[in-house]
């Protein structure tokens, strides 16, 4: 099958596939969401990645990395990287419980700076909830993985704390965003700004409300986060752009409300193919027809850019090649016991090491940092995994987020979605 070179089917009734399917379970469980991604489908790959969520809502995960670990309780030997296989499992589970577009909301921001603010609030999810999963799992002597996309966590981190006044709140705040669909995350975090900043400012009626989290979701959404989890230095870089940014935001609201106090602010529409429909009285069927804002992408078209589909040297968007070609309909979830019709994929070599993008082309990463200096070692890449891949590469160079662990040695880790 295209896209699944280097992977293999596994059975239903196979004992990793049960234990995948009792953890995903149990993750549901914990934080139940709206939507179940998962098909039912399982993979096993051998490349250096963790695992990923398809499109069409298959599992590929490592066999060597993840699901030799998956023991059912019982040490694999590892209690780091058996940790790391289940923060895995989670972290996925995690991503298949919502939906990702939110084409009808105005206040979507449909474009990839939502992807890294997914990684970053996904990945803290993970790492907040990962002992009573593991717990819950009977994982008990696994070690706590240190977090994947230190550059997307730290600036997702920063902006929980930018947004609310507690821990407490804080901790609200980040169920509140990961229950939404992953455009409308912005939307969530800028109404708490909104609560908290703007209370004896924006009156109560829903058109102010509206017009006043749009404004803040335009300024949140620096163009770092397009690939802030691609890059572990950019992280404070982020989070100091986007404090300014929604600091300036704030500002803009009161002032409008100085002076023209009846009227909402006048801010642009994130997502105006959103409001084009609700004027024209258009279906979803019809919106291809309109002429919207050619930067608001539609993502819930764009694949897994995991390594099987990722290009390497400069890029200008996202891959869009689907893992079969085409957009189908997820088959239903087979029950425990049950095979599926769909044949496993052949083998392939190890997928070579991401590299890093060479400055001043179309496709750098740091083009969004010219006219600033950037920091330190900024320019480390790890792979781009905005859809559920989650790397086990060792891109060149230090981590400037966490320290060098004191501890047996385990892969360098890329970044999981």
């Amino acid at each position: 099958m295209p896209g699944y070179e280097g992977m293999t089917r596994i059975a239903p009734e196979s004992p990793v596939y049960q234990e995948v399917a009792r953890l995903y379970q149990i993750a549901q469980e914990m934080r139940p969401g709206g939507l179940d991604r998962w098909n039912g489908e399982l993979y096993s790959r051998t490349d250096d990645k963790y695992g990923g969520l398809t499109r069409d809502g298959t599992f590929r995960l490592n066999e060597k990395l993840v699901l030799d670990h998956l023991t059912g309780g019982d040490g694999s030997g590892d209690p780091i990287r058996q940790g790391q296989a289940l923060a895995t499992v989670f972290h996925e589970s995690l991503h298949a419980r919502v939906a990702m577009d939110a084409r009808s909301e105005p206040n979507a921001l449909r474009k990839p700076q939502s992807i890294g603010l997914d990684e970053g609030l996904t990945e803290l999810a993970t790492n907040a909830d990962y002992e009573q999963f593991a717990q819950l799992a009977g994982y008990d002597d696994t070690a706590t993985p240190d977090p994947e996309y230190p550059g997307a966590v730290h600036a997702a981190g920063e902006l929980l704390d930018r947004a609310t006044t507690s821990e407490a709140e804080r901790a609200d705040l980040l169920t509140a965003a990961i229950d939404q669909p992953v455009m409308m995350r912005w939307d969530t975090i800028a109404g708490h700004i909104v609560q908290n900043e703007l209370a004896d400012t924006v009156p109560s009626d829903a058109d102010h409300q509206q017009a006043a989290r749009a404004h803040l979701v335009n300024q949140m959404g620096v163009d770092e986060w397009a690939v802030v989890h691609e890059l572990d230095g950019l992280g404070p870089t982020t989070a100091e752009l986007t404090t300014e940014a929604v600091d300036n935001g704030v500002a803009q609201i009161r002032g409008h409300y100085q002076n023209t106090p009846d009227e909402p602010y006048p801010a642009k529409t994130p997502n105006p193919a959103a409001e084009v429909a609700a004027e024209t009285g258009q279906g979803e069927q019809q919106r291809a027809a309109t002429q919207g804002d050619r930067s608001q992408a539609d993502l819930a078209n764009f694949p897994a850019p995991d390594a099987a589909t990722r290009l390497h040297g400069p890029q200008t968007g996202f891959d869009q090649i689907s893992p079969n070609g085409t957009q189908s309909t997820p088959p239903s979830r087979p029950e425990a016991g049950q095979s599926s019709s769909d044949p496993a994929s052949a083998g392939r070599t190890k997928s070579p090491q991401p590299s890093t993008r060479a400055a001043g082309q179309q496709g750098d990463p740091m083009r969004f940092l010219k006219d600033q200096a950037p920091a330190a070692h900024a320019t480390r890449t790890a792979p781009s995994l905005g859809d559920g891949s989650r790397g086990a590469g060792a891109p060149s160079g230090p981590s400037l987020n966490r320290p060098a662990a004191s501890r047996t040695p385990t892969p360098d880790r890329g970044g999981r979605d």
